[in-house]
């Protein structure tokens, strides 16, 4: 195997590990938010995070460093979700002092944002100008563009100007 696709299956496997361990926490805080994990427990996920964040994060840069930067629009997207989901999570499953809403509300924004960047990974829209000629829109071409100036209506260098 090249060493392209052993870091795109490493990325994909530490995104679902990162996926997974985010879905167990909701759900400890959802299920009964007075009676949180014990301290193995929660270390325990809270290094699974950081580790599959961190492992995606770099897996990600060798990526990109692999294709030269070269990107598709959709990955901008991806990236924004991803700092999303970061910033989500810190909000929910942080050590500070917070109502149970707010967190409850961080992981609800957090999972919205791990719903979107999975579509767009599994979709990966076109969002380019070639997207309308797929869909049967005709944009008229610079033929068309010139018959129709050809068309219009001109006034003629022979006419005098009224007096």
């Amino acid at each position: 195997m090249d060493s392209h696709l052993i870091l795109k299956i490493i990325h994909m496997t530490f995104g679902s590990l990162a996926l997974i361990a985010f879905l167990i926490r909701a759900v400890m805080l959802f299920w009964d938010p007075q009676n949180q994990p014990g301290k193995v427990t929660r270390i325990v996920l809270v290094a699974m995070q950081h580790l599959s964040f961190t492992v995606l994060i770099i897996t990600g840069i060798v990526l990109l460093y692999q294709n030269q930067f070269v990107v598709q629009p959709w990955f901008y997207g991806k990236i924004i979700l991803f700092v999303v989901i970061l910033s989500a999570t810190i909000k929910a499953f942080g050590k500070r002092d917070m109502s149970l809403s707010q967190r409850k509300a961080g992981v609800f924004v957090a999972g919205i944002a791990f719903a979107g960047l999975l579509t767009l990974v599994i979709w990966k829209p076109d969002f380019s100008a070639n997207q309308t000629q797929q869909q049967g829109i005709q944009q008229p071409n610079t033929s068309q563009q010139n018959q129709l100036s050809s068309m219009a209506v001109r006034p003629s260098a022979t006419t005098q100007p009224a007096q």
